[in-house]
C-alpha cells in the first residue's frame, strides 16, 4: 500500500509537533505501508536536525518552504532581543495576546499556513500524476493537523483523483480549548470541519473522548480510530535510570508552556512548598525544558528572585536529550487542562507516553477527572492536582519529600495512582503504526465498495 502523507511538521523541524508524522512515517513501511512525505520547512521554527536519523533513507520527503509572518515578525524580535536584560521583558496580558491573536487568525483561512497548502497542494497533485504515469499509483491521501490546511489539501486531492483519504486529528480545532477565533469566525471554521468530517474516508484522534466527540458529528458507522500518541523504544536505548543530581530533589517538565498551559499554579505551590516547614527534606530542584517563550519570562524571573537556584529554564534540546532528562528526573511534572471548549477533558499531551515509559511518578496539573488522569491511574502512580490549586501542588511537594527522605513508595499516599509495574507496550510507536496501517486498510476497502456500489 502506498500513500501520500501531508504533513506540516516534519524534521528537521523540531518539537513535539512532529513526532507522530515522524513515528508513522518511520514504522509504517514495517507493515506494509510506504509513505511519502509532502511537509512544511519553516526556518524559524526550531529545529532538531537528530530527528533526520531516524528516516530511511529510501523515504521521499518533499519539503515545501514557509514561513507565517507572525513568525517572522517574532524571530525578529527575539533576535533584537538577545542582549535586553531581563528585568526589561514585561509580562503581556493574556487577554490581550489573545485578543491579538485571535484577530490574527482570523485574517487566514483555514489558517496562517494556508499558503503553504496551496504550494504543497500543487506539488502533491504532481506527484500523484507523476507516480500515475510510472504505474505505481498511490492508493490513500494521509494529513494530519494542526495545521488546520492539511486537511484542505487532503480533501481537494481526495475529490479530484478519487482516492480514500484519512484525517489525523493530533488535535481538535473548533472544539480545541485553545481555539480563539471570534464568533462569526467559529460559525466557518465549523461549517468547514464538518465538511471535512463527512467527507473523510476515515478519521483518526489522539483521545477516546475526542473519538467519541468526532465519531458523533460523523455519519454512522463511518469509520473514526482512536490511536493515541505513544513512545519510541528506541529513543531509551542505552540511558540510564540514576539521578543527575544526587542529593537534589528533581522534578523536570518538558514542552512548551502555551495556550491555557500556564505555570502559575505550579509556581505558586512551589512557592508554599518552599515557604512551609523542610526538615529532612533534599533541595527542590524544578528543571524546565523547552522553549518558555515571552509569555511567562518575567514571571519566571520573578520566581528566581524570591527563591533563587529553585527553577532552572533549558531552552530545546534534542529529543533523546530530552528524554534523558525524563530518565534522570524524580518526579515528572505534567500540565494538562484550561481553557474551554468540548475538548477540555480529552486533553492529553503527547509527551505523556514518554513520561510513562521513563516510569517515574507524575505530579498532574489539570482536570482530574480527564483523559490524562485515567491514563495515570491505569499506567503510573504519583499526584493528581485539579487546576489552579496552588496549595494542591505544595502538598503534593511535601509528599513526594517526605516519602523520598523515609525512602517510601508513593503509593502509600492517598492521592497515589497505581504502581509504576504496569505495562505501557500498548503505546509503544511500532504497535501504534501497526493499528495505523490496518486503519488505512480498512478505509481503503471501505473506498472502493463505496464506489463499486456507485457504479452498479
Amino acid at each position: 500500500m502506498k500513500i501520500l502523507q501531508i504533513s506540516y511538521y516534519f524534521p528537521p523541524m523540531g518539537g513535539a509537533g512532529v513526532q507522530r508524522a515522524l513515528k508513522f512515517a518511520k514504522y509504517l513501511p514495517a507493515f506494509g505501508v510506504t509513505p511519502v512525505v509532502v511537509s512544511g520547512f519553516d526556518p524559524h521554527y526550531v529545529q532538531d536536525a537528530s530527528l533526520t536519523s531516524e528516516l530511511s533513507k529510501e523515504l521521499v520527503v518533499q519539503r515545501v518552504p514557509h514561513t507565517p509572518l507572525l513568525t517572522k515578525l517574532a524571530a525578529n524580535r527575539r533576535a533584537r532581543r538577545v542582549s535586553m536584560p531581563a528585568s526589561e521583558v514585561k509580562a503581556s496580558s493574556a487577554g490581550l495576546r489573545n485578543a491579538l491573536l485571535g484577530a490574527w487568525n482570523a485574517l487566514h483561512y483555514p489558517d496562517d499556513k494556508a499558503g503553504w497548502a496551496r504550494t504543497a497542494w500543487r506539488e502533491a497533485r504532481r506527484l500523484l500524476r507523476q507516480e500515475a504515469r510510472r504505474g505505481v499509483p498511490f492508493d490513500l491521501v494521509f494529513t494530519t493537523s494542526p495545521p488546520a490546511s492539511a486537511h484542505a489539501i487532503g480533501e481537494r486531492l481526495s475529490r479530484e483523483f478519487g482516492l480514500p483519504w484519512v484525517a489525523d486529528f493530533r488535535d481538535l480545532w473548533t472544539d480545541n480549548p485553545a481555539y480563539l477565533a471570534s464568533r462569526w469566525r467559529h460559525v466557518l471554521d465549523r461549517r468547514l470541519e464538518q465538511r471535512w468530517l463527512a467527507r473523510a474516508t476515515g478519521i483518526v484522534t489522539v483521545t477516546e473522548s475526542w473519538q467519541r466527540l468526532l465519531a458523533a458529528r460523523r455519519s454512522h458507522g463511518a469509520p473514526a480510530a482512536f490511536i493515541p500518541n505513544g513512545y519510541d523504544e528506541d529513543d531509551f536505548a542505552g540511558l540510564e535510570h540514576s539521578s543527575a543530581f544526587p542529593g537534589v530533589f528533581t522534578l523536570v517538565h518538558t514542552g512548551t508552556f502555551y495556550g491555557p498551559r500556564d505555570p502559575s499554579a505550579f509556581l505558586e505551590g512551589v512557592s508554599l512548598y518552599l515557604q512551609g516547614p523542610r526538615e529532612g527534606h533534599d533541595a527542590l530542584r524544578v528543571r524546565l525544558v523547552g522553549n518558555m517563550g515571552d509569555r511567562f519570562r518575567a514571571q519566571i524571573k520573578a520566581f528566581g528572585e524570591r527563591h533563587p537556584n529553585v527553577v532552572e529554564c533549558i531552552e530545546y534540546l534534542p529529543h533523546r536529550q530530552a528524554i534523558a532528562e525524563l530518565v534522570a528526573a524524580d518526579v515528572l511534572l505534567l500540565v494538562v487542562g484550561g481553557g474551554r471548549g468540548a475538548g477540555v477533558r480529552g486533553w492529553l499531551p503527547g509527551k505523556i507516553f514518554e513520561y510513562l515509559r521513563a516510569r517515574k511518578p507524575i505530579l498532574l496539573l489539570g482536570d482530574i477527572d480527564g483523559d490524562a488522569a485515567q491514563l495515570l491511574r491505569r499506567h503510573s502512580r504519583g499526584w493528581l492536582v485539579r487546576e489552579g490549586d496552588g496549595e494542591g501542588v505544595a502538598a503534593a511537594l511535601r509528599s513526594m519529600l517526605d516519602l523520598r527522605s523515609a525512602r517510601a513508595s508513593a503509593s502509600h499516599s492517598p492521592d497515589a495512582c497505581p504502581d509504576l509495574d504496569k505495562p505501557v507496550a500498548c503505546f509503544e510507536r511500532r504497535e501504534l503504526a501497526r493499528r495505523m496501517a490496518e486503519f488505512m486498510r480498512e478505509c481503503a476497502e471501505k473506498h472502493h465498495r463505496s464506489r463499486k456500489a456507485d457504479n452498479v
